[in-house]
């Protein structure tokens, strides 16, 4: 038998930012794995020969840069990872040939915007940038640290914004739809900010929805990134944090069983071998196969039981369908010059994206699907040959494919015609040398991931803020003692931000005794989401 003060399942990103944070506060850490690599939803592939290389997971990482992790944990400083900084942020490209480019600057933007949907709409656009700044300022603060619930929320917003308080409630509660059709009259501009609001897998009509366009609209004055080398370079960074810090990575191991006596996590079996964990264990694999799978049914309470039945995922009959591919070359991209670096959104507009998710969840394919598209190649050399580039490619697709299920040809048509559409979007054919296809059944295999969902979770409004996963693991404690959650299923949620990861690692710290909540913190964080309030409700009013 081996063991570590802290046992860490699953090495995904958050799993390793969590364990680094550990590891650094003096910790004994060890993570284990059930893959042969580390990264699960990241992950960077290359072809044998030196016939290119393949962004198979998640492609920006600005997030782990916003939340100042990276920063913390001197990845870029110490440990490797090289990013690329741009100020192209989105190009969102439709049928009829126009483009709307998002630029960091948000006066560039706006002049840009109004060549393509009017000065009218620009302008709009503009105010709804502002307010959005303004409810998202606030909005962080909560990603810092345990989760309010709408209740607590929604008392500092009546506190800190007055009469704003409720407008910016009620604008988190609707739907992405409501609250972009309440703004603009201009369907391409509606789209590109719902596409923005549906990234989590949720449809734009959805109650809650609404705060994923505002974060697209209050994105600027920041800049996007990228990891040169491909996305793994974050996974390499993590561990090289890790390993300096006396910490160990154990792939191949998949967890078998938590092991808890009495009341208390001990360890786990991985691999085959017991491996204790003298003072935690941390779970980056949801809520549902933690008590599910691996903790015995005897110790897991039936309060729990009942609140992890209302756990859902795929409950709009979404996943993934992930296309990469080496082609011969790239067209002429509408839109301005150089934006072939930024990341493309293109759901040809507001209505064809509500009818694609409508018809994703009767399980057909979409006649004209959102999509989600990068070109890595066009921010370094080495992803392909000489004179070839590659091709990153993301669109949502039914779990359950009403017509046969997801047979290796109905894979194929599927990946046919999402990438039909991106060359009708983008204006010109791209040549396929060769092709990888990643179909929901894939992520399922890869990531264990229900539905292959890279949420762990639906982003639903009711699996938000102190209700993620559920209420009473909302502070990434549980009721078994010395056992932690984190991961996409914790909050914040999902995209490549390393903040459920350093948030759980705080809650270990606190119970351990090796970071002490006081209240003097909680006050200090307390005036500082009311600073913000009281800025936003400035900011609100000027966008009024």
């Amino acid at each position: 038998m081996s063991g570590a003060d802290v046992i860490v399942v699953g090495a995904g990103h958050n799993g390793l930012v969590c364990a680094c944070y550990l590891a650094r506060a003096g910790l004994e850490v060890e993570v284990v794995e059930a893959a042969a690599e580390p990264g699960g939803c990241i992950a960077t592939a290359e072809l044998p020969d030196r016939r290119g290389r393949l962004e198979l997971g998640a492609y920006e990482h600005g997030g782990i840069v916003g939340t100042g992790v990276a920063a913390e944990l001197e990845l870029e400083q110490r440990f490797g990872l090289d990013l690329h900084m741009r100020e192209e942020l989105v190009l969102a490209p439709s049928e009829d040939g126009s483009a709307l480019a998002f630029w960091s600057s948000l006066e560039r933007t706006v002049e840009g915007l109004a060549e393509v949907v009017g000065r009218d709409q620009a302008a709009a656009y503009e105010r709804f940038a502002g307010w959005a700044q303004a409810v998202m300022a606030l909005l962080r603060q909560s990603e810092a640290g345990p989760p309010p619930t709408l209740r607590e929320l929604a008392a500092v917003a009546d506190a800190g914004l007055g009469a704003q308080g409720a407008r910016m409630v009620q604008t988190l509660l609707a739907s992405s739809r409501a609250v972009t059709g309440a703004a603009f009259t201009d369907d391409r501009l509606r789209g590109v900010l719902d596409h923005w609001a549906a990234r989590g897998l949720q449809p734009p009509d959805e109650p809650g929805s609404a705060a994923g366009a505002l974060h697209l609209a209050a994105g600027h004055g920041g800049l996007a990134a990228r990891p040169a080398g491909g996305s793994r370079a974050t996974i390499d960074a993590l561990v090289r944090c890790l390993e300096a810090s006396g910490g160990r990575l154990r792939c191949g191991a998949a967890v078998e069983r938590i092991v808890v006596e009495g009341s208390r996590a001990t360890g786990v079996v991985a691999g085959g071998e017991l491996r204790s964990a003298r003072r935690a264990v941390v779970s980056a694999i949801d809520a549902r196969r933690v008590f599910g799978r691996l903790v015995e049914p005897r110790h897991v309470p039936s309060r729990l039981r009942a609140e992890l039945s209302h756990i859902h995922v795929g409950e709009h009959n979404a996943s993934d369908l992930k296309v990469d591919a080496v082609v011969e070359g790239l067209p002429q991209l509408p839109g301005p010059a150089g934006f072939e670096r930024a990341l493309v959104v293109s759901p040809n507009g507001a209505r064809d994206l509500s009818r694609s998710f409508a018809q994703i969840r009767l399980g057909e394919l979409p006649d004209a699907p959102p999509l989600m598209i990068g070109f890595p190649s066009a921010l370094e050399d080495g992803w392909a040959p000489p004179g070839r580039h590659v091709v990153w490619i993301l669109a949502p697709v039914p779990w359950r494919l009403r017509a046969g299920g997801w047979t290796p040809a109905a894979l194929e048509r599927a990946a046919d015609m999402v990438w039909a559409a991106a060359e009708r979007r983008l204006g010109g054919p791209m040549p396929v040398v060769e092709r990888s296809v990643l179909g929901p059944e894939d992520w399922r295999s890869r990531t264990g991931n229900e539905t292959g969902n890279h949420n762990h979770l639906d982003m639903s409004l009711d699996q938000l803020l102190g209700n993620r996963p559920t209420p009473s693991l909302a502070r990434y404690r549980t009721p078994v003692a010395a056992l932690f959650l984190t991961g996409a299923g914790t909050h914040p949620g999902g995209g490549v931000t390393g903040a459920p990861g350093r948030n759980a690692a705080g809650a270990v710290l606190e119970e351990l005794g090796i970071r002490r909540g006081s209240r003097g913190a909680r006050l200090r964080a307390r005036i500082a989401l009311m600073r913000d309030a009281a800025r936003a409700a400035r900011a609100l009013m000027r966008a009024t």
